[in-house]
């Protein structure tokens, strides 16, 4: 059965997030103080369904007391879990140690089945977004699957949209990574990569390098993110700064993903189809929203929007 919602005969695009699942929790001064469920597009999707955007998550993880909390929690927030891949054993771990500047550092713990990501391809159609990246997206277990389903969007003319959140422990593995990035890259309509992903990723020192590197592989549209320093678009017909607002920050987690999930909202909500018809005007307010998103979930702890804040964009 198509994933496309028709309304009275007009079909309704949906948005499909694909990434890790971890339960996360978050350290301050050697001290546990909040736990959620996380990972890349968890967040996403999470920001994207209090927002109600139809939102589809797929991913993985155990059938267990974390993933029954995890799945209600998906529920409970309009995400929907018809393309997750519950397995026998213990869900991911993530535990992130904020420092003086509530910068995070991350260990994770996981015991994955030999079976990865068994799930069912969706029916994408042109007027779909898929959303993809972090750690599952250069996970060699389960790259076939993956392929399958960029393949599936790619060909279905999906817009789709990559972000490497490429982490500091993956860099002893970047050699046999960087190809899979690069593949990445190139199944894309726009990346969305942090100065510090393209640091690591490619020695990058600036966003005209970066966006020299995207385009290299394949990819025309880069939004580059240098935290408060602000946030750069890179497009084939112009480039442009945007400044970010000064906010206490409380927490710096999710707050990538929650921009992603700005973006993802903008291009629903706009219905746009073809990325290089988007004007300037149209990419202040997407790369705005984006913003907003971002500074919201900085000024808490939990890694998605609040209720709140979806609440008042619903109203807009």
């Amino acid at each position: 059965m198509s994933n496309n919602l028709k309304l009275a005969g007009v079909i309704i695009s949906r948005v499909f997030a694909i990434s890790e699942t971890f339960y996360d929790i978050l350290f301050n001064k050697g001290k546990p103080v909040s736990a959620c469920p996380g990972g890349a597009m968890l967040n996403s999707s999470i920001s994207l369904g209090r927002a109600s955007i139809p939102i589809s998550f797929i991913s993985e993880f155990a059938r267990d007391n974390v993933g029954t909390i995890i799945c209600e929690f998906l529920r409970e927030n309009n995400v929907s879990t018809e393309y997750l891949h519950l397995y026998e054993g213990s869900s991911p771990l993530s535990l992130a140690f904020l420092n003086d500047r509530n910068d995070a550092t991350y260990d994770f713990y996981e015991d994955f089945p030999q079976e990865r990501l068994r799930i069912s391809i969706p029916s994408f159609g042109p007027e779909d977004i898929v959303m993809f990246g972090s750690i599952l997206a250069v996970t060699k277990e389960v790259r076939t699957r993956l392929e399958d389903l960029l393949h599936s969007a790619k060909n279905a003319g999906c817009t789709i949209l990559y972000d490497p959140n490429f982490r500091s422990s993956q860099l002893p593995l970047l050699e046999e990574i960087k190809p899979l990035i690069t593949k990445n890259i190139a199944y894309s309509d726009i990346v969305r990569a942090s100065d510090e992903d393209m640091k690591m990723i490619h020695g990058c020192m600036n966003s005209d390098e970066a966006y020299d590197f995207i385009r290299m592989n394949g990819c025309k549209f880069l939004i580059y993110t240098s935290s408060s320093d602000g946030v750069y678009l890179k497009t084939p017909s112009f480039s442009k700064y945007y400044s970010v607002p000064v906010i206490e920050t409380v927490s710096t987690v999710g707050a990538g993903d929650s921009f992603n999930a700005g973006i993802a909202y903008m291009l629903h909500s706009k219905k746009i189809r073809d990325i290089c018809c988007v004007s300037e005007q149209v990419w202040d307010e997407i790369i705005g929203k984006a913003i907003d998103f971002a500074s919201q979930v900085c000024m808490n702890t939990d890694n998605y929007i609040s209720n709140n804040f979806a609440t008042g964009l619903k109203k807009i």
